[in-house]
């Protein structure tokens, strides 16, 4: 078997791969299986051949005896071979989870949540579908010819039947998969999207009920569902439709295959026996088949989701296996960075390039939708860029990370997103750490002593999302968990959102802590006070950089700018604008040199 060389592909290929022997035991057990499913038919003839013919009580007993055994052993035989799929199932479960957790993560960063929820779902899927019959009937399926075999070795004419009647079925299991896998791909698809609405929606209760958007809510859902609905009832009444005509055709040959039997005993060419005998073989033949067409819409589901994994785990980056990094300086280049958002038309920052050494504070400006926060997640490596490179020590992001490098960042998202469990569990990172790594950082953001007037303190559990925190306690708590270990590069957008004064001054405190320790700091801020400690700002507008220096470099070079420039005319007055803030909160020093009177170019005054 070849694989191709994208990781996620290859992994849920080799999983399958490895389950090759596993799987070739089930098959050879299934042999077995059938083979015994014989035992009630021979009985039935010997019976009816030799025992009653004889009239001899130690052969009935005899016979008796071996079947019982042969009964046992079947059992047991059925028992191993459902308990090995079954363990199947959980092992591809738990060798699968890893991967498919970071290609959902990966789908979620492409901005594709629905996907990412879904893969976990179908990782669900697949264990079930080995723990239930219809795998079970799958692999009945390919010995159906040892019982069509014993029906011709009691008389060709029955074999003929049986033979026609499977055919038959097949043809119906055929279309069966024609007629519903479009309608099933469609329902499931439309099922896995409402799914991910309503869960959407469940993280608004609060808005909904308050503003009394509930009808509205409801009626969006159904509309979602109206799609899933229809397609599910088309496959549903195509797939009825064929199981009672595939049943109709089992029963309608069992009783030709009856009646042809019982002519033959009259013709004398079979014995008595042959009657059930040939009933218990025929639909012992027919019976994999047609549980197959009855749980043709579990086979279609596992199916769908296995091509969904393989999918969703090919689009996942390759992972690079790289020797542990030392713990970095911290000095960040940003090298004509590029990022055009998937499906997107428009880069949302472009060409952007500068540098930020160890130990200073990067405010980053500009008006909403300018990039400032798709600026920091490419910082923080949540995202890579389409072009050019962020790098920590001149090693590109993504090999910090592939060395498990996250425990040098911190990051602060604008909507922070806190998981269900514990304080502790929170600031650590969901991670084992020391008790006194935990609280140095709830200290460093004055969020220790609110902690400790909790129920239980650190162990408090807050519920899914934080639900029990206030929003300020949740913006404090994001704020520890970046600052937790010390990190070396720090991206905070909106830090002081929910925050009182006592909150901005416990962060303008620890910011100037982390400074103190060498760490690179960048602060993505739309309220400018919070930037008063900054050394450096850069400016952004569109997605390109309008301004970048330290502060009275950015105030000087703006100033200076004059309306007549040809190119990037609205860029400097939206730059001037932000200035004009800036100098009435305090936040940059304009420069004390005159400024010259001609006028300057673009490329002159740093306005790109």
């Amino acid at each position: 078997m070849s694989f191709p060389k994208a990781f996620a592909t290859t992994e849920v290929e080799r999983a399958f791969h490895h389950c090759r022997v596993s799987l070739l035991l089930v098959f050879v057990l299934s042999f077995f299986v059938n083979l015994l499913a014989l035992t009630v038919p021979l009985y039935l003839l010997h019976v009816y051949d030799h025992v009653l013919s004889s009239h001899s009580l130690d052969t009935l007993v005899m016979l008796t005896m071996i079947v019982i055994v042969a009964l046992a052993v079947h059992a047991t035989l059925e028992a191993l071979r459902r308990a090995i799929l079954a363990r199947i199932g959980v092992w591809l479960d738990d060798r699968l989870q890893t991967s498919v957790l970071v290609a959902a993560v990966q789908s979620a960063l492409r901005s594709d949540p629905a996907a990412a929820a879904q893969a976990w779902r179908d990782i669900g899927g697949l264990r079930s579908f080995f723990g239930g019959s219809a795998c079970t009937s799958l692999f009945d399926l390919p010995w159906t010819p040892i019982f069509i075999l014993a029906m011709i070795v009691l008389h060709p004419l029955l074999g003929l039947i049986g033979l026609v009647a499977c055919v038959v079925l097949f043809g119906l299991a055929a279309l069966n998969e024609v007629a519903t896998r479009k309608p099933f791909a469609r329902s499931s698809a439309a099922w896995a999207e409402s799914q991910h609405r309503f869960e959407a929606l469940l993280r608004n209760v609060e808005v909904i009920s308050a503003m009394g958007m509930l009808p509205g809510v409801a009626r969006l859902l159904n509309d979602d569902q109206s799609q899933a609905k229809e397609a599910q009832l088309s496959a549903a009444a195509r797939a009825n439709v064929i199981q009672s005509l595939a049943r109709f055709v089992r029963l309608l040959a069992q009783v030709i295959v009856m009646a042809c039997a019982a002519w033959l005993v009259i013709l004398q060419d079979v014995s008595p026996a042959a009657i059930f005998a040939t009933s218990i073989l025929l639909g012992r033949s027919l019976a994999p088949v047609e549980a197959a067409i009855g749980t043709w819409k579990a086979v279609s589901s596992v199916r769908l989701g296995y091509v969904r994994l393989r999918k969703i785990m090919a689009a996942a980056p390759q992972p690079r296996k790289t020797m542990e990094l030392p713990r970095p300086n911290g000095q960040l280049s940003v090298e004509q960075v590029t990022f055009l958002p998937p499906g997107a038309n428009t880069a949302a920052l472009r060409r952007l390039s500068f540098v930020v050494n160890p130990g200073e504070i990067l405010g980053v400006i500009g008006p909403s939708g300018a990039g400032k926060s798709t600026l920091g997640r490419l910082i923080s490596g949540t995202i890579a860029p389409t072009a050019g490179h962020v790098r920590l020590d001149s090693a590109d992001m993504g090999i910090w990370l592939a060395a498990g490098g996250h425990r040098h960042f911190g990051y602060l998202p604008q909507d922070i997103e806190i998981f269900g469990g514990t304080v502790r569990e929170n600031i650590a990172r969901l991670q084992d750490a020391s008790a006194d790594e935990v609280i140095a950082a709830a200290a460093m953001v004055g969020f220790h002593d609110t902690i400790m007037r909790l129920p239980l303190g650190y162990e408090t559990d807050i519920g899914e999302g934080g639900m029990r925190l206030s929003g300020g306690q949740r913006q404090r708590l994001g704020l520890a968990r970046a600052f937790f270990g010390h990190p070396r590069v720090i991206v905070l957008d909106e830090p002081n959102a929910s925050l009182d004064f006592e909150g901005e001054e416990a962060l303008r405190q620890a910011i100037q802590e982390m400074r103190r320790r060498g760490s690179t700091i960048i602060i993505i801020a739309q309220r400018l006070r919070v930037l008063n400690m900054s050394d450096k700002v850069l400016v952004l507008d569109n997605g390109m950089m309008n301004a970048f220096g330290n502060r009275r470099e950015v105030a000087g070079k703006i100033k200076t700018a004059r309306a007549t420039v040809p190119t990037g005319q609205q860029q400097i007055i939206t730059a001037r604008s932000s200035v004009r803030r800036l100098g009435r909160e305090g936040v940059l020093e304009p420069a004390r040199h005159k400024t010259a009177k001609r006028p300057v170019s673009a490329e002159q005054s740093g306005v790109s």
